[in-house]
């Protein structure tokens, strides 16, 4: 069940969505709050869940990251223990930015990440195939980038 935010907690999360690194003296400020009220605040936020990490966004081309691919993942079997083997692998590969369990053709979609075509195929070649349990692998590259955002609606 989602945490009931009132109208201040939702300026906070827009705020700091847009700029990460506002000071608790500055957020307080622009909600019009004390520096301690704002803290308190903020660490509720935490500590529910709402605010899950603080992160940096980095250009994957500028640190020569030049590939970004969908990999849609089916599997051959749906047991208990193939399925949690192969998310655990999954969360340790550094290229796969994200993996989402889906709905439809695919049993996951992941979000990776790789410096050029052939360090792509290592990565399929030398990690995803060495899952026994996949059965399907369907790659899309990303041509262009319309839209990117990382800012999710509160308001």
């Amino acid at each position: 069940m989602p945490v009931s935010l009132d109208t201040i907690d939702k300026k906070v999360l827009s705020l700091l969505q847009e700029q990460g690194r506002l000071s608790n003296a500055q957020l307080a400020k622009e909600v019009g709050l004390s520096a301690p009220s704002m803290l308190e605040r903020v660490r509720k936020l935490e500590k529910n869940g709402v605010i899950k990490k603080y992160v940096a966004l980095v250009d994957p081309k500028e640190v020569g990251q030049g590939i970004t691919a969908f990999v849609s993942v089916s599997l051959r079997l749906h047991q208990k223990e193939e399925i949690e083997a192969f998310v655990e692998e999954v969360r340790q590969i550094p290229e796969v930015l994200e993996c989402h369990h889906v709905s439809g053709e695919a049993d996951y979609l992941m979000k990776v990440v790789s410096r050029d075509i052939e360090h792509y195929e290592k990565f399929l070649l030398g990690k995803l195939t060495h899952f026994k349990v996949i059965s399907r692998i369907h790659t899309s590259f990303i041509l262009k980038s319309l839209k990117q955002e990382t800012t999710i609606p509160v308001a």
